[in-house]
């Protein structure tokens, strides 16, 4: 395998290209144009390695059936191991003759020949018309040309022990090492441990069926129902002592378990879950779940390519009760105005940086809620949100823990004076009487033409904390004109 970085779960729709024994020209079983070296007998080690090209001629001795597929509507697939198990131990093995596959089981022993290494789904070798970002690419194994694949059995095995795999610490990991540590078990049998279910069972790709359903787990994973119905106690929030299965990728790291018992729960290991948003902002171990009821909502961004709102325990502005909820390219739900509630809301939680998309991380990062699951929206009524007054902006403005516990939350400052009004990325520069400088940013609101406050001007503004990540410095985010009120010249210094 070569596998730099994952890409977005959303292009999985192109899955069905890359997996079943009856996808045509269009699938895994195109073969590599040019022919093949002939390295001979290797082990699956030496398969997974970025060192062997792929249309690499070989020969497997003696590998363990780990896994075959024979459930749903795409079937045939099957993968072996080394007997011993453990990183890089296991492969996905595409093409095998129907009539073969019949009389195999899991626990035999094969050798497999008139076969080839193929990496697909990168620039040099799509599988149709998928191509990952950044190099990654799927490690199989096929037939030297089509239907050519032997695979004979030898005997049998037990199975190799699953390789351990703890999700919690694949979680705090950044995006390249967590990318490099799941590359190891593509194909292995694995033992995934302190991973909660992030999710609801939802189905993927273009051809729903029984195989086409997932949930996301801890460590930017999903369990998918390639090989076994998923099963009832597949719940949001629950904390599996573990789950065992097949690594695999497609778009996403997956772990693909054999059986319903392979998803075992009661685990009491799993990162936090949290029931208030005060909870998962002064967490010291930051949560990575949250399950919230009648949220209201008390700002909204509706600016560029990121998207979100954001969303309190209570109306008054105050220490830890904001944060935002992030909907990515989607516009929020038209009814999420400053004032509605929300009856419930569930999902994973971020610490957003640079970092997370490959970049060297800024400083510091932005607790987000992502993409949740919400229940019933109730339009405003009752108290509206009001912001918090008595905070200075020295404190807020400190990208330490002082400021980071007004992160999310609606405040108000003033009197400040407009001392720079076109400053870094078209901030606004205010600054206090006490020659304490914030900037203003418009994360949640830009100002029309004209509109904005002008150089010297005295004012006071009300708005959504938040962080510049690239500048990494503490903003406040106006939501409306309104927010921004004109003073008295001699208000400020």
């Amino acid at each position: 395998m070569n596998r730099i970085a994952s890409v977005a779960c959303a292009l999985s729709l192109a899955l069905v290209g890359c997996r079943g024994g009856d996808d045509g020209p269009s699938g895994d079983d195109v073969q590599d144009p040019d022919a093949p070296m002939n390295a001979g007998e290797v082990t699956i080690q030496e398969v997974q390695s970025d060192a062997m090209p792929s249309g690499t001629q070989i020969e497997l001795r003696g590998v363990v059936i780990t896994a075959i597929d024979a459930f749903g509507n795409r079937t045939g697939d099957l993968f072996v191991s080394e007997p011993e198990g453990g990183p890089n131990s296991g492969v996905k093995v595409f093409g095998a003759p129907l009539e073969t596959l019949a009389t195999l089981q899991v626990g035999d022993l094969v050798d497999i020949t008139s076969a080839i290494k193929h990496e697909a789904c990168n620039e040099a070798s799509p599988c149709g018309p998928v191509v990952f970002d950044d190099g990654a690419s799927i490690t199989e194994v096929m037939g030297l040309t089509a239907g050519s694949l032997v695979i004979t059995k030898v005997g049998t095995s037990p199975l190799p022990t699953p390789a351990v795999v703890d999700a919690k610490a694949l979680a705090a990991m950044d995006s390249a090492a967590r990318v490099a540590e799941w590359e190891k078990y593509e194909g292995v049998l694995i033992k995934v441990t302190n991973a909660r279910q992030l999710a609801d069972v939802r189905t993927f790709g273009s051809n729903p069926g029984p195989d086409s359903n997932e949930f996301r787990i801890t460590g930017v994973a999903r369990v998918q129902s390639v090989l076994v119905d998923l099963p009832g106690t597949a719940t949001f929030g629950t904390c599996y002592e573990s789950i065992t299965g097949i690594g695999d990728f497609f778009f996403n790291n997956l772990v693909l378990p054999r059986t319903a018992d392979d998803l075992v729960t009661g685990g009491t290991s799993c990162l936090p879950m949290v029931t208030t948003i005060v909870e998962l902002q002064s967490s010291n171990t930051k949560p990575e779940l949250v399950s919230l009821t009648d949220v209201i909502v008390t700002g909204r961004d509706d600016i560029g390519n990121s998207k979100g709102y954001w969303v309190a325990d209570a109306a008054a502005g105050a220490e830890h009760n904001g944060v935002l909820v992030f909907t990515g390219s989607t516009a929020p739900d038209a009814a999420l105005v400053i004032g509605a509630k929300v009856a419930t809301m569930k999902g994973p939680v971020d610490e957003f940086d640079l970092g997370a998309s490959g970049n060297p991380p800024m400083g510091d990062t932005i607790t987000e809620i992502s993409s949740p699951t919400i229940g019933a929206i109730t339009a405003p009524s009752g108290p509206a949100p009001s912001p918090a007054t008595n905070v200075s902006v020295a404190t807020l403005a400190d990208i330490g823990p002082a400021g980071e516990v007004w992160e999310g939350v609606l405040v108000r400052i003033g009197p400040v004076k407009v001392t720079n009004a076109d400053a870094m990325g078209g901030k606004i520069e205010v600054t206090d009487n006490n020659d304490d400088t914030i900037m203003i940013d418009d994360d949640a609101f830009q100002f029309p033409a004209n509109m904005a406050p002008a150089a010297d001007a005295c004012i006071q503004v009300t708005g959504i904390m938040s962080v510049a990540i690239f500048d990494d410095l503490r903003t406040i985010n106006p939501r409306s004109t309104a927010d921004v009120t004109v003073l008295a010249a001699n208000m400020c210094n």
